[in-house]
């Protein structure tokens, strides 16, 4: 069993494995100041989607603040244990934030095309942000036991084996998310109605998932490898493999920012045919709200063979991108 990094008496002034470098996470703080400044602007007063504008800004926030107490503790600070542990804990929770957008911006594009989803839209968001909520506990208070070097070691143990599970269970929940992904990504093609729009969501969503893959595979064979291994005792290896790829995923949104390419109103679909956008009642789920919660995939009603889906999308009198490349394009006056 990988046991919890001793204390070294003989580096007692310095928290970390290393001796770190100045200035550099100023530089990342400014990084991600400026993407969360864009954020807002983006998503929050440009195109006004509140949630997405809120996730994002909020996860860069909390970079910041990570890296702004990181620079205070390395110039001059390093026996300051509080400024350590909070640094360590506001970097450490930063990234499942983006993970919590990642998963709202994905069920946003399943009420866009609520024909092809495979669950029901509201519940990717509930039950992935659930999980998600679970994960960042474990691994904030893990985090916050396993850097503090005041504690006993029994519980900085306890602590380690919360983030070494956190780390697992984000990885397992990250791959899930990604299957549903590439799931709808292949439904979307099939049909037809794979246009623009959709294209670059499911895109950005495939390039920000393997980003904080990246990220969390990296933490994760970092704290089940030796402590005192090249890996966890250089830098350079952090910073490349853990900040870099959560620098790229941040601009990354800010370039494609989802809000763009998606309706705010989530009553608001795009027809069989791939091209008409219409104003729908919004995607109903007859069965009991706790049910869709336990049951996002409907399973009980595929193995009895129902529905409990209103299939609004099938009454809009637009036929499916199939059945036009024969018929012939077509309008609707409900349209927006």
């Amino acid at each position: 069993m990988s046991r919890v990094p001793p204390v070294y008496t003989a580096r007692i002034e310095n928290y970390y494995p290393y001796t770190p470098i100045k200035g550099i996470s100023i530089a990342f703080a400014v990084l991600f100041f400026i993407s969360g400044v864009l954020h807002i602007y983006q998503n929050n007063i440009k195109y006004r989607s509140w949630k997405i504008g809120f996730l994002l800004p909020w996860s860069a926030a909390l970079f910041v603040a990570g890296f702004v107490l990181r620079e205070y503790n390395v110039r001059g600070h390093l026996d300051n244990l509080n400024v350590f542990i909070a640094s360590a804990v506001l970097l450490f929770a930063g990234p499942p934030v983006y993970s919590g957008a990642d998963y709202f911006i994905l069920g946003r594009a399943l009420y866009y095309i609520p024909y092809l989803s495979p669950l029901h839209p509201g519940r990717v968001w509930s039950t992935f942000i659930g999980l998600d909520v679970v994960i960042e506990t474990l691994a904030a208070n893990g985090a916050a036991l396993f850097v503090n070097h005041g504690a006993t070691p029994e519980r900085r143990q306890i602590g380690f084996d919360l983030v070494k599970a956190s780390l697992v269970m984000q990885v397992i929940l990250f791959f899930g998310f990604a299957s549903i992904v590439a799931l709808f990504h292949i439904r979307a093609r099939r049909a037809g109605v794979f246009n623009h729009k959709l294209k670059v969501i499911i895109y950005t969503m495939y390039a920000s998932s393997t980003l904080i893959l990246m990220r969390n595979l990296f933490r994760t064979v970092a704290i089940f490898i030796p402590h005192d291994s090249y890996t966890n005792t250089t830098e350079w290896l952090i910073w490349v493999w853990e900040m870099v790829p959560m620098i790229f995923n941040t601009f990354l949104l800010n370039i494609w920012p989802p809000a763009k390419y998606l309706p705010r109103d989530n009553k608001v679909y795009l027809a069989r045919d791939g091209m008409t956008e219409l104003q729908g009642p919004g995607w109903e789920d007859r069965r009991p709200f706790l049910l869709t919660v336990i049951d996002p995939f409907d399973v009980r009603g595929l193995v009895n063979g129902e529905d409990s889906k209103n299939r609004f999308w099938e009454k809009d009198g637009i036929e499916p991108a199939e059945v036009k490349k024969h018929n012939g394009p077509q309008t609707s006056e409900k349209a927006v």
